[in-house]
């Protein structure tokens, strides 16, 4: 069978998985866009990306977000004739170097970019994170302007990688060139004789070792070698040749090296120069794979990742099997997989209702922005535990609840926590302001000091009506009509003078008029008051009374199923969770959640009056995952214990 990653992060610090230890698959019937996987690396928060013949796959421990290569967008590099190359930079772009030319997607939002002014002939990303472009035999430093002068007889440049303030340069003829990033040549070293040069100048593939070496693996009409080169002494040792090709290499902390090659993958440890040949691995469905592998990358946790022509990814974790109930104590960090509006999942640059919410993918987001009425919204997240998801534990923090943390697991009540370790938290109804939403992750429910701390900071705005500028006319609005009334009245008072200078006869005719007005207040005052405000509440509709019946006796059948929620509830209905929560609140007042738990509290009522079951048999029997947590809900619901109520 195939099994779904979920997620992963192991110590640093185990051995590396030994030969013959399974391999689950990860391909296309997961979402991958293919099953010929070209190259991987891993991000900085346990995200791992995967290169296929169609596209750039983002796995978030959840699923794949696939974004096809667009064959469009790209820069010609001249100076590279070689394939898949991978560089990831420090402001989340992600780079790829494939047969002259250059690629470049930003991964915050997932577009292609390119440079109309783009002039250098090859690239290079250093593992300090150092850009690096050629142009004409100098590489000059994209951050820092550095400027190294390149050798004419060296050959082609093929790697840049910078150790202990110095940068190599490694060329096609076996050459290594070592300089000062001011510029200035240190000292020149060949890999090996003139006679070589033509059998390995094809490609060259550079890693930086745990011990300081740095192990390159070179290949040409000749076939392929394997060497390191030592920093401190300066020297050159040949670790292997093969008439075959070698593809991709990584180093462990354990030093060992992982290399494939054309007939599997070597282990070879850079100590003792042991190595040891994997030509067959085992699959979960009980077959065996003997070629194929194209790419290997070793996780910062020890976990195993194989890249193949055909079949997709191959992983294997070096910490425990997956149905091992040990405790396990690996070191994970939430990633926002997802944003839910209304029941919506948002997307980059899309419009709702008009206006675009995110402008980058939400592993990416920290701070949003709503209109008052979009003030329902979810928020889901996951781990990269490959190992046991469902042992993934979180805390949470919400300053518009009541500001103090919420440990939740797939165990919890609350069921936000599935089997597969997603964390989905719901936020309905939430009122204007400023707020703040703090996640953390563990696999050891009894440590999270250290743990990293996700953290997403939105505003709900009010309402026009509510805003600073709304007050403000509020304001001028009331000065004016307070300065109209006072006018008013400065004017009323001059036409009194006036009246008193007037006849008798016009005083008396002034006296019946307001007599008219008062008895004309007089009958407005005795008027009955109107028929709206007694209305009472109008009865529900037919259509309304059949929708709470249908409601209820879903709830009913299910009574004794735990796991029957609001998700279900809607799915039955044919609904949206938000629609359903609306419709629920206008007819009864009340959430789906308290519904469903009325209509089970008073089954259990019943039950208790008959008193032929116990309190426990009677959680059990109407879903209850808990006899303390029953009793709980009922006090709440009939104001006494279960057993109080069974006495009456």
């Amino acid at each position: 069978m195939t099994i779904i990653l979920i997620a992963m992060l192991f110590p640093a610090n185990h051995v590396m998985a030994e030969e013959g230890n399974n391999f689950y698959v990860l391909n296309s019937q997961n979402g991958m866009s293919s099953n010929c996987v070209l190259q991987m690396l891993q991000l900085n928060d346990g995200r791992m990306v995967v290169i296929t013949d169609k596209a750039v796959d983002v796995y978030d421990g959840q699923r794949f977000l696939s974004v096809p290569i667009d064959t469009t967008q790209w820069n010609a590099l001249p100076a590279y004739n070689g394939a898949t190359h991978l560089f990831a930079d420090t402001q989340d772009r992600l780079w790829m170097k494939q047969w002259g030319r250059l690629y470049c997607l930003d991964l915050k939002t997932l577009h292609w970019q390119k440079d109309p002014n783009w002039t250098a002939e090859d690239f290079f990303i250093s593992n300090d994170g150092e850009m690096w472009l050629l142009y004409d035999r100098r590489l000059k430093s994209h951050t820092s302007q550095h400027v190294l002068n390149l050798p004419s007889d060296a050959g082609n440049l093929q790697d840049v990688v910078s150790h202990a303030e110095n940068v190599y340069a490694f060329f096609s003829t076996g050459q290594l060139v070592v300089y000062r990033k001011d510029g200035h040549m240190e000292y020149k070293s060949d890999a090996y004789d003139s006679h070589d040069r033509e059998r390995y100048a094809n490609t060259s593939l550079v890693v930086h070792g745990f011990d300081g070496c740095l192990y390159q693996v070179r290949t040409g009409n000749g076939g392929s070698v394997l060497q390191s080169f030592n920093p401190a002494t300066r020297q050159w040792h040949q670790l292997l040749t093969s008439p075959n090709w070698m593809h991709t290499l990584t180093p462990t902390p354990t030093g060992m090296l992982y290399l494939t090659t054309s007939e599997g993958y070597l282990c070879i440890n850079t100590a003792t120069g042991e190595k040891r040949s994997n030509r067959e691995l085992h699959l979960p469905d009980g077959t065996t794979l003997t070629t194929g592998i194209n790419t290997v990358w070793i996780d910062r946790e020890g976990g195993i990742w194989l890249g193949t022509y055909n079949n997709g990814l191959l992983y294997t974790s070096p910490v425990s099997g997956i149905f091992d109930t040990q405790p396990i104590n690996i070191e994970v960090q939430p990633i926002l997989t997802t944003i839910y509006l209304h029941g919506q999942p948002l997307q980059v640059g899309h419009d709702y209702d008009g206006k675009i919410l995110l402008d980058v993918t939400p592993p990416y987001v920290t701070d949003l922005t709503f209109n008052h009425d979009q003030n329902s919204l979810a928020f889901q997240f996951s781990t990269m535990n490959y190992v046991r998801p469902r042992s993934t534990c979180y805390r949470y923090r919400f300053s518009g609840d009541t500001n103090h943390w919420h440990t939740l697991s797939a165990d919890s009540a609350s069921h936000l926590v599935d089997d597969k370790g997603v964390f989905y938290l719901p936020l309905v109804s939430l009122s204007p302001g400023n707020y703040t939403l703090e996640v953390m992750a563990t696999t050891n429910p009894d440590h999270w000091e250290g743990a990293a701390v996700r953290r997403i900071t939105f505003t709900i705005r009010p309402p026009w009506w509510k805003t600073p500028v709304a007050y403000l006319l509020y304001f001028c609005v009331a000065v004016a009509t307070i300065a109209a009334a006072f006018r008013l009245y400065q004017r009323r008072l001059q036409r009194k003078q006036r009246e008193d200078m007037l006849l008798l006869r016009i005083q008396n005719l002034v006296e019946q008029v307001n007599q008219y007005e008062q008895a004309e207040t007089l009958v407005v005052l005795n008027e009955p008051e109107s028929s709206a405000s007694t209305s009472s509440k109008p009865e529900p509709t037919q259509q309304e009374k059949e929708f709470m019946a249908r409601a209820t006796q879903l709830v009913e059948q299910h009574i004794t199923d735990p796991s029957y929620n609001v998700e279900r509830l809607a799915a039955d209905l044919c609904m949206e969770r938000t629609g359903l929560y609306k419709r629920l609140t206008a007819l009864m007042q009340q959430p789906p959640v308290a519904f469903i738990r009325s209509i089970r509290l008073h089954r259990a009522a019943d039950m208790l009056l008959k008193g032929d079951k116990t309190v426990t048999e009677i959680a059990e029997h109407t879903g209850f995952c808990s006899t303390s947590y029953f009793s709980k809900c009922f006090q709440k619901e009939f104001g006494c214990k279960p057993s109080e109520y069974q006495g009456k």
